[in-house]
């Protein structure tokens, strides 16, 4: 454990050392999906927010601390387990980070017209991110999929109170069931952040099937991509698509960008966001 810990402060210190030849690198590329993540990326790191952006900020976070007080238990039935948790500990050990949910915000509203999927509902936290940053038209999309009910309801009485027209449907329900539904719906992702399953098998499958689904072009976003060997063997297996044109390794996170009109491949970087 302590040498797991050690290689791995050892591994991000080295990506802080070279952040700045990395990100001269990504500002060469004339792709604009790159230069989406590069100034999302910049924007948190510099804290460079305008007023509405702090304003959507404090709206989220207020929702954390409710969250973090929140003492209802969710049960794991679904599952058929019987395992039981607090919103508040699912809130303190599952939710998106403040940094990592900025982050997600500068990229949603960067893109014109989002169509978002995110699969990992959980508490709510990153989607309210996500649909704070998106336009207030109904032409705007947002599907979330989550499997424990009650989460489901507690992120649909918080997405209500961010008031925008946006097409945002929550998906209950076991994901082997409702993800072949989502991908008959008639939309083109061009945005999408996976962090609902941490094993190997269904993270390629999901990616898989979403790149018959995405609009060209679009970003893939991978939660927890060094969880396990298991997500570490699939991370790798996606950053060297022969579809991909770049690659993000944040350490934690991973992206893809997949645009067919850029004759670019399989080129990587390494960055890292934060702790």
């Amino acid at each position: 454990m302590i040498s797991r810990k050690i290689k791995k402060h050892s591994l991000i210190l080295s990506r802080r050392i070279k952040e700045g030849s990395e990100l001269s690198r990504m500002s060469e590329q004339n792709s604009p999906e790159l230069g989406i993540i590069l100034s999302a990326f910049e924007q948190v790191k510099k804290a460079k927010y305008l007023a509405s952006d702090k304003a959507a900020f404090d709206r989220c976070e207020n929702y954390r601390k409710e969250l973090l007080q929140n003492q209802e238990e969710i049960t794991y039935e679904i599952f058929n387990s019987d395992h039981r948790a607090t919103v508040q500990d699912i809130c303190a050990k599952a939710a998106s980070s403040s940094s990592w949910c900025r982050f997600l915000y500068f990229i949603v509203k960067s893109i014109a017209q989002p169509a978002v999927l995110e699969i990992g509902t959980n508490v709510g936290m990153s989607g309210s991110y996500i649909l704070e940053a998106m336009p207030d038209f109904s032409d705007s999309k947002f599907r979330t999929m989550e499997g424990l009910p009650q989460l489901c309801e507690l992120s649909r009485k918080q997405f209500a109170v961010i008031k925008r027209k946006v097409d945002c449907k929550v998906i209950q329900g076991l994901y082997e069931n409702t993800f072949p539904d989502v991908l008959q719906e008639d939309i083109q992702f061009n945005a999408l952040f996976i962090d609902g399953n941490h094993q190997k098998e269904p993270t390629l499958h999901y990616f898989k099937e979403l790149k018959k689904k995405a609009a060209n072009p679009a970003i893939f976003i991978f939660d927890d991509i060094n969880w396990s060997e298991g997500m570490q063997e699939a991370w790798m297996q996606i950053r060297t698509d022969p579809e991909v044109n770049y690659s993000i390794d944040l350490y934690e996170q991973g992206i893809v960008i997949i645009d067919k009109s850029d004759q670019n491949r399989n080129v990587d970087f390494e960055l890292h966001l934060s702790y």
